[in-house]
């Protein structure tokens, strides 16, 4: 069991490697099985309390240690004793049971101080617990230890550099992925000290601080396994060290951040025993393609090989070439290789049995000589530009688990002989521009898990023979034209979760065999012309968490037992055939739901009550039925993840809720084409900042726009059509300046258009026909691309381009007399003011020094002026205006 849990906390990419080490480390440790059959005298006595002292810390060991009870603790779970002696020399207490420490968090456990009397362990394996306290040093005191397993313990802080006293360690890991604590070291000098050391796992150890983690690890000639996967560390100072690391062969720096040069490739060139190497995901470094080249042409030895991610940019033959012709896996996948496909097959090894490509700009047809790597169980070329046809050569792989073509420039039919590889687990072909029908030998492939066909141009209909894929978790075929009716033996797969079948020419009903599906968690078959009711057997799918059968000529009702259905998450039964009134659900049970959409139907009634507690609600879509009564309050008070509310072209009457305007998450609200009176709510303040869009038009509302809604300064859509709206549109409506749509038509509002609306540099779509709109239509910007007359047409009193020109004001009768007047009244305000004037400067003359007399002449006289002028010009344009 300890081997077991200790497999699964490692890469794949080192298994192999670690399960020799262990094996040995077991051996010569002599400790037997981990679960205590060994056959030999009683534990002692005080290790046995020592034992049951650590067991009162640890988390739930009431159930996983159940058996630590009677004398003879050599007999208890994972523990094993030496046959000799009786001393205790392996204590496994990693946590047993299954759980995902990324997204739970077990009981804290403790480490007993108590462990330090079990002075004879060789083996000691913490994992998988929650200690949430650092690494004891008094771990450091257990000096014949071989074997120390603290990965994933949720142990924080420093590593102790009192480890380095297990000089005898041939296993050391600390590896933290899985968990939250974060491990760190700065100074790995330790490391030195153990002068055993083979195994050495420090993936996710925060070593930024370890300037020269490089040189102290080399200082360790006798590691074998070497896992610094996501260590978070440092750039390698210069100069490089002489290379130590002899016995190094598996080597794993994934996401490690810096640039590795073509020095340090030359350096690692000389580790000759090195069989497995993985340097992907360099994130914002590179790989220096030169030193690849060299450190692969002298690494002979390699069997597994690790690009993925890695920027690398060149032509992929140049590195086939250089590839051990040992290895067996290679991984190139998401970078920028380039070259032609036929070419780099050529240099492929015969041994290789794993091959990833995807994502770089690889082109050509698919090669034919493909059948001769026959010990292929991994071909994944996802996203590149390969053409052509499948060979039938491909079928010759017979050892293949898993093919992934998708997303490419595939043409013609899938090969008849595909169905020879019976031992796929996943095949991907989406996205490609296969046609032809699906080979009926596909139902050979009895390991299948996964399959994915869509996005093509595949025809004909669903093969019977699915029904035979009894291991299958995934059926995607959506996007096709394939025909006929969904066979009933789909309904015979047990183990199924994933059914799309959507975007098809599907007829016929829905089968009722489908109810058998007791996984089935996503059921997609919209977009098809499929007829009949809904099957009432699809009530036994209780795993089922998205329906979707929009887009169809489904008719009935809506089912009743989709209420009991607790883990659905989204609804779609939108553009069928379905009528009568929503069954009376208790809202509890539909807790999860997400999403709703029945738009587009001929559903009756009031508005759903059950959805009254349905507060996980992101979009709710009951447009185009026929819902009547009023729109209840407490829409606008439980759905705080609303995104997106649609009642449009319903019956719904009264006002709208004022309390809508609460909906913290509302991007875009619908309402449209129903009979709702009264006002807009002024509620839209602050809290409706995320609206993008807002249709309100079709109804029957008065009153003005509310001021508030200039608030919205994200809206984008705005329509308030085909109503009975008065006063004047916001003059401050060029605040909204996101808006892009505004369709004000066939309302009462009077006024100027506000010429802020010629500001907004998205809008693209403006109605202000059919109101009592007057005056000059605002130019320049946004309003000179506005040339349409049937925006401005029914507002009889505006003027401007592209309407009419505006004409000038015809004179009254007195007008003439009036400008008389007003030019006498001119002519005495001049004597006045020159009185005044003359006066003051006279006086001035007498009284005040010579300096000062300047300076006043020089402000009267400029103040004078100033009046005059602004005067004669006001008179000139009235004068001027009279006479027109």
């Amino acid at each position: 069991m300890a081997l077991m849990c200790y497999f699964k906390s490692i890469s794949d990419s080192s298994k192999q490697a670690i399960a020799v080490l262990i094996a040995l480390i077991l051996v010569s440790a002599c400790c037997g099985d981990h679960q205590g059959e060994e056959v030999g005298n009683n534990c002692l006595e005080t290790e046995r309390r020592a034992l049951l002292a650590i067991k009162s810390n640890m988390y739930d060991s009431g159930y996983w240690l159940s058996s630590w009870i009677g004398h003879d603790c050599c007999k208890w779970r994972g523990v094993a004793c030496d046959s000799a002696t009786g001393h205790v020399t392996s204590l496994d207490l990693h946590y047993p049971y299954e759980y995902d420490p990324m997204e739970e968090i077990i009981g804290v456990s403790e480490v007993n101080n108590f462990l330090a009397e079990l002075k004879y362990l060789k083996y000691l394996d913490l994992s998988l617990n929650n200690f949430s306290a650092p690494v004891p040093n008094m771990i450091a005191s257990l000096v014949h230890l071989e074997y120390l397993n603290l990965s994933n313990a949720l142990f924080m802080g420093s590593i102790p550099p009192q480890l380095g006293n297990l000089s005898q360690l041939h296993s050391l890991d600390l590896g933290c992925c899985h968990s939250y604590s974060i491990l760190s070291s700065d100074d790995l000098s330790w490391l030195s000290h153990i002068t055993s050391l083979k195994y050495l796992d420090m993936s996710c150890v925060n070593l930024y601080e370890a300037s020269t983690w490089l040189h102290q690890i080399n200082l360790v000639p006798t590691l074998q396994v070497l896992l610094l996967k996501s260590a978070m560390l440092p750039p390698v100072p210069s100069p490089l060290p002489g290379f130590n690391l002899t016995s190094i062969v598996v080597l794993e720096l994934f996401q490690y951040e810096w640039n590795i040069s073509a020095s340090m490739m030359r350096w690692l060139s000389n580790a000759s025993k090195l069989e497995q190497l993985d340097l992907s995901r360099r994130g914002l470094g590179s790989l220096d393609f030169m030193g690849l080249q060299v450190a692969l042409g002298a690494l002979h030895n390699l069997k597994k090989l690790v690009l993925f991610d890695n920027k690398l940019q060149g032509e992929i033959s140049v590195i086939m070439k250089n590839v051990s012709k040992t290895l067996q896996h290679l991984d190139l996948s998401w970078n920028s290789l380039s070259g032609e496909i036929s070419a780099m097959f050529w240099s492929l090894p015969r041994q290789l049995e794993f091959l990833a490509l995807d994502m770089n700009n690889i082109y050509g047809r698919f090669p034919r000589m493909l059948g001769n790597c026959t010990r292929l169980r991994h071909l994944s070329m996802q996203n590149t530009q390969i053409t052509g046809d499948i060979p039938r050569t491909v079928g010759e792989l017979v050892h293949l688990e898993y093919l992934d073509l998708s997303q490419n420039r595939i043409t013609g039919e899938i090969p008849l002989n595909l169905g020879n590889l019976t031992n796929l687990v996943v095949l991907y072909l989406k996205g490609n521009n296969l046609d032809g029908s699906i080979p009926e030998s596909f139902g050979n492939f009895v390991h299948l898990e996964e399959l994915d066909i869509s996005e093509n141009n595949i025809s004909g209909e669903i093969p019977k023979s699915f029904g035979e894929l009894q291991n299958l978790l995934v059926l995607d075929l959506h996007a096709n034209s394939i025909s006929g009716q969904i066979p009933k033996m789909i309904g015979r797969i047990p183990t199924l979760r994933y059914l799309d079948a959507s975007e098809n020419h599907l007829t016929g009903d829905i089968p009722k065999t489908l109810g058998g599906l007791f996984s089935l968690q996503n059921l997609d078959l919209s977009s098809n012309n499929l007829n009949g009711p809904i099957p009432l057997t699809l009530a036994n799918a209780n795993y089922l968490q998205i329906l979707t059968l929009s887009n169809n000529h489904i008719n009935g009702s809506f089912p009743a037992f989709l209420c009991n259905l607790t883990s659905l998450l989204v609804i779609d039964l939108s553009n069928n055939y379905l009528s009568g009134r929503l069954p009376q659900c208790k809202s509890v049970f539909l807790f999860f739901l997400q999403s709703l959409h029945l738009n587009n139907n001929s559903i009756s009634g009031r508005f759903p009550s059950f959805l009254e507690t349905c507060d996980r609600l992101l979009t709710l879509d009951l447009g185009e039925n026929k819902f009547s009564g009023e729109i209840p309050t407490w829409v606008g008070e439980h759905f705080p993840s609303l995104k997106f509310l649609s009642l449009r072209s319903n019956v719904f009457t009264g006002i709208i809720p004022e309390n809508i305007g609460h909906l913290p998450s509302l991007q875009v609200l619908d309402l449209s084409f129903n009979s709702l009176s009264g006002r807009i709510p002024p509620s839209y303040t602050t809290i409706l900042s995320l609206v993008t869009s807002i249709d309100l038009s079709h109804n029957k509302l008065s009153g003005e726009i509310p001021k508030e809604m200039m608030n919205l300064l994200g809206l984008r859509f705005l329509s308030l059509s085909n109503n009975r709206l008065t006063g004047r549109i916001p003059e401050n409506i060029g605040v909204l300046r996101e808006l892009e749509s505004v369709d004000l038509s066939m309302n009462n509002f009077i006024g100027v258009i506000p010429s802020t609306l010629s500001v907004l540099h998205f809008l693209s779509h403006l109605n202000l026909s059919y109101n009592n709109l007057s005056g000059r239509i605002p130019t320049g910007n946004q309003f000179s691309t506005f040339n349409d007359l049937s925006i401005y047409v029914g507002n009889k009193d505006l003027c401007g381009a592209p309407l009419s020109e505006c004409q000038a004001p015809t004179p009254q009768a007195g007008d003439e007399e009036d400008s008389e007047k007003l030019e006498t009244i001119l002519k005495i305000v001049f004597i006045v003011m020159g009185f005044i004037v003359g006066f003051w400067a006279y006086f001035a003359t007498i009284i005040l020094k010579k300096s000062i007399r300047d300076a006043l002449f020089q402000m009267v006289d400029k103040i004078y002026d100033w009046i005059y002028v602004k005067l004669s010009l006001k008179f000139a344009k009235l004068k001027s205006k009279w006479q027109k």
